[in-house]
């Protein structure tokens, strides 16, 4: 209780310091206020990350899906959101022993062969302990907090009841949709017979591709809240220098772990929706090992088919086809002005075109904007976005892409994901046109 009126407290305070703004606004003049405004979104983006810290747990996860997609909000949100870190304290062994037994029954120690007690991964939800089989085979097992549960409905109940102010901040259509799908991907997280079955689909997606790893369930000790897997070895993708020494070329990961996306974006429309660093190891090859499956989502054939659209269209400049796929899609909302959206999208385009960047793993801030077609909005935020809806499920996508943008970034510097990606869509297609004129040659 106490936690969710300190939550409660951040979000009041928030609102009650734009409240004050907007009434001292008609005194101050344009030019005064606009800078006023400005200094009111840092305090305020700072206040919201370090409570967000403070307060941990969903709403570390709700800061960094607003860091993600929050190309909606002030600019000093997304600054101040990017520093949250989904890393806690881990929790006793006592209180992880009770979930294992709970899950596992009274002997459930003594089912491994052993069980280190120190973790050697923390999050908000669960932590991951490394052990051994009976018959000595290194394993992994993922152990959901006590409690967790509760305190998830807690904090959900608290954002929803400040969403009707927070909707009044922000111009977009049904921003609900972006909690609501936030609740979503946390009941999946903690479902771990879900994640069982996510692990079994992914694997079936790789299974004819030796050069992509994951990691195999352990039947016997997998229960409730508890997930058993094998230990697989590994670089950390982002230990540049561990690579280096192993002779593993980085372009060559970051071509294999956009391949990945590509196929399971889509081609298979079921994908692994957290490509953070922690989630991928490395081994030469190169060989790509995929971890953690708590977000495995789907994509519906509208989002992918619309998504296919949008990619050639920017493979080819045809800003046309790019709104096809936009809308195909999902994000024109009913009603809204076609043609708006269509000039802003070629302005965008003959930015892009023009745009020349040497150094992906460190963007700065002009080019960022340029990217994000920053200029193509400013000042009609508010008119455009009465004439474009939040797809229902992109949430998960459009998360899953900025992540992937900064980690292939980070991978392959000069080309960054666009240049990655670019020849890998021209491949796919013109396989496309072949396997159509094939069946269309078929049946003349």
């Amino acid at each position: 209780m106490i936690r969710s009126l300190r939550a409660l407290a951040l979000f009041v305070g928030i609102f009650l310091s734009y409240g004050a703004h907007y009434l001292v606004s008609p005194v101050l003049g344009r030019a005064r206020a606009r800078s006023h405004l400005e200094r009111v979104h840092e305090k305020n983006a700072r206040r919201l990350a370090d409570g967000f810290s403070r307060l941990r747990g969903v709403f570390i996860k709700m800061g960094q899906v607003l860091s993600v997609i929050g190309s909606f909000l002030p600019r000093a949100y997304g600054v101040a959101l990017e520093r949250l870190q989904d890393r806690v304290p881990p929790r006793p062994f006592a209180e992880i022993e009770a979930r294992l037994r709970e899950a596992l029954g009274p002997d459930a120690l003594d089912r491994f062969g052993s069980l280190e007690r120190e973790p050697i991964a923390a999050a908000s939800l669960a932590q991951v302990h490394r052990g051994t089989t009976r018959d000595g085979r290194k394993i992994a097992v993922k152990i959901l907090y006590p409690g967790i549960e509760a305190l998830i409905r807690r904090d959900l109940g608290v954002l929803r009841a400040v969403l009707p102010a927070a909707r009044m901040l922000v111009p977009i259509t049904r921003l609900e949709r972006v909690l609501d799908q936030l609740s979503a991907m946390l009941a999946r997280e903690t479902d771990y017979a879900q994640e069982r079955r996510n692990i079994e689909r992914v694997r079936a997606i790789f299974a004819d591709q030796p050069d992509v790893a994951v990691p195999e369930i352990i039947d016997e000790l997998t229960g409730h809240s508890v997930l058993t897997m094998s230990f697989e070895e590994g670089i950390k993708i982002t230990d540049f220098e561990a690579m280096e020494r192993a002779g593993i070329d980085r372009d060559a990961v970051a071509r294999l772990l956009v391949e990945c996306y590509y196929a399971m974006l889509l081609e298979h429309r079921v994908f692994h929706a957290d490509p953070h660093p922690g989630n991928f190891l490395v081994r030469p090859g190169p060989k790509l090992v995929i971890l953690d499956f708590g977000a495995v989502e789907e994509t519906t054939p509208a989002l992918s088919e619309g998504m296919q659209e949008v990619v050639i269209g920017g493979v080819t400049r045809n800003a046309d086809q790019v709104l096809a796929g936009l809308e195909r899609m999902g994000f024109v909302a009913v009603g809204g002005d076609r043609e708006l959206l269509r000039r802003v999208g070629r302005d965008y385009l003959k930015v892009l075109a023009n745009v020349r960047i040497d150094d992906f793993s460190n963007l700065n801030r002009g080019e960022i904007e340029k990217l994000s077609g920053f200029e193509q909005v400013r000042g009609r935020l508010r008119e455009i976005m009465s004439h474009v809806e939040y797809p229902e499920g992109y949430f998960y996508v459009e998360r899953t892409l900025v992540l992937l943008f900064g980690l292939v970034g980070q991978l392959s510097p000069k080309a960054g994901l666009p240049g990655v990606a670019a020849p890998i869509a021209a491949r796919a297609m013109l396989r496309s046109y072949a396997k159509a004129a094939e069946s269309t040659k078929a049946s003349a």
